[in-house]
């Protein structure tokens, strides 16, 4: 079962700064090739694979990275994120920020070390199982959720929002539903990220269901747990 995106603080308060082109296509501390424009951060001591939800203190802006990398190498800064999280922080004109760090235990430490960077965003994944959706460059591209009426009592559900070849993709669901009061989780197999909601109760479900609608998450996969 896939643990909850829920986590320790890392910083309440920290300096954060951000690299970009000079860095662009070369390889990380991980071994990974740098993209500046893929959601990714360096820290001087977090497990490669590690992802951090990283909040702008000055205008509240968001961002989930993963740590790939190593550093900062200048005193006083707890973390660099890559150019395409400083854009989605809004730090780019200053070029640093205050920042608060939220270590999220939604994904594999070592599993996500392991893994090469994310497949590029103009290649198709691989198929896995029929009632896996398709991922998409921009949104989620999820199948509808069939009716539940006959649920069984004493089940658990599980729903699936979205499944992603693009990491950054899965991360960009996962800040708004965690904004809309959500418990997501990462469950990550071979090329795919998928966000989901786990161990809803049959209680739950009715409640759950008609929340996300409410929110706007019109379209969804559930499943019953296993």
């Amino acid at each position: 079962m896939p643990l909850a995106a829920e986590s320790e603080i890392i910083k309440l308060e920290a300096n954060a700064s951000y690299y970009g082109e000079e860095f662009n296509g070369r390889p990380t501390s991980s071994g990974e090739i740098f993209d500046m424009n893929a959601f990714t951060a360096a820290h001087k001591t977090l497990p490669f694979g590690t992802m951090l939800e990283v909040t702008n203190l000055a205008n509240g802006k968001k961002v989930v990275v993963r740590v790939n990398d190593r550093g900062p190498f200048v005193p006083d800064r707890e973390l660099d994120v890559s150019k395409g999280a400083a854009k989605a922080l809004d730090m780019i004109g200053t070029g640093t920020a205050k920042v608060s760090i939220r270590k999220i235990d939604g994904i594999d430490a070592a599993a996500a070390n392991a893994t090469s960077p994310a497949i590029a965003a103009d290649q198709t994944p691989a198929q896995t199982t029929p009632t896996t959706t398709v991922a998409s460059t921009t949104a989620p591209v999820v199948v509808a959720a069939p009716s539940l009426g006959s649920a069984i009592t004493g089940s658990q559900w599980r729903i699936q929002l979205g499944s992603f070849s693009n990491e950054e993709n899965a991360n960009k669901l996962v800040v708004r539903l965690r904004k809309d009061g959500f418990n997501p989780a990462f469950e990550k197999t071979a090329g795919l990220t998928r966000v989901v909601l786990a161990g809803i109760t049959d209680a739950m479900l009715s409640g759950t269901r008609a929340k996300l609608d409410k929110a706007g998450y019109g379209e969804y996969l559930v499943r019953r747990e296993e």
